[in-house]
């Protein structure tokens, strides 16, 4: 029987885990995380998620078609997904729309796509961007396939379905990897518990390096290096009344990539 310990339960590792529960029954699935679920500092811990394939990088791109096509069709996934469509900006420097398009094209997903200049993303969207602050010669990707996830929802019933699909689910944190002759073979515990199988799963995000170092500190080659980019991100939600509310319902999710900078303010 095939076994498998996923440290981190975000999204990343509560879909690994769901989705080899699934495809493998008898698999022997252990999923690990330092908090309850859901884990409160977890990235997918919000309110809500963007979900898109607008990515420059075409091995994402191609992750974020599969991913939406889940979400829209699959009965456990979609009770929680709201197509609103993503409206990406950015300026001429970056090439990233002329990026993205030439990545939705190679892989036949081009439909529902559109690009406006400031002037014309006025007159779209009921009027909502007409004092947006662009430049000249920035540029407006809209994908109407995107849409909004109800993140921590999602989430949360997810690890319950793991659960339900017999994943152990642990609420410890872990303090290292034990590894031997370049394999890891288990994980050891805060509390001292050591758990192993045939394989180890990293899905610790910003977390990955540290924990990397801290386990095998001599070893380089194991090391991430440039691979992982922690980045922070800051979130704020507003509360709208009725008619404010009424009137974001009809825009699209809105992504603002700045030249220079990973990421973008959503």
């Amino acid at each position: 029987m095939s076994s498998y310990i996923i440290v981190g339960a975000g999204v990343f590792g509560v879909s690994t885990a769901y989705h080899l529960k699934k495809q493998t029954p008898s698999a022997s699935v252990t999923l690990i995380d330092r908090t309850d679920p859901p884990c409160p500092i977890a990235a997918s811990h919000d309110i809500n998620k963007i979900v898109r394939a607008d990515y420059e990088d075409i091995f994402y791109c191609g992750l974020g078609l599969k991913t939406l096509h889940c979400w829209k069709t699959d009965p456990f996934f979609k009770q929680w997904f709201h197509p609103a469509g993503l409206l990406s900006v950015t300026d001429c420097r970056s090439c990233l729309i002329e990026k993205i398009l030439g990545n939705l094209e190679k892989l036949d997903a081009k439909s529902g796509t559109e690009v406006f200049t400031p002037s014309e993303i006025s007159t779209k969207f009921h009027g909502i961007f007409t004092n947006m602050h662009l430049r000249h010669d920035d540029k407006l990707l809209f994908n109407a396939s995107a849409g909004i996830a109800e993140a921590e929802k999602a989430l949360s019933a997810t690890v319950q379905a793991c659960i339900g699909l017999g994943v152990r689910y642990v609420a410890t944190a872990v303090s290292r990897l034990i590894i031997e002759e370049n394999v890891c073979k288990a994980v050891q515990a805060e509390d001292g518990n050591r758990y192993s199988a045939a394989n180890i799963i990293l899905s610790t995000g910003a977390a990955t390096a540290k924990l990397i170092a801290d386990s095998a500190p001599r070893q380089a080659e194991l090391q991430v290096g440039p691979r992982i980019t922690a980045r922070a991100v800051c979130c704020a939600a507003v509360k709208l009344d009725k008619q404010q509310e009424e009137t974001f319902q009809k825009v699209p999710a809105v992504a603002h990539h700045v030249t220079g900078i990973q990421g973008a303010a959503s």
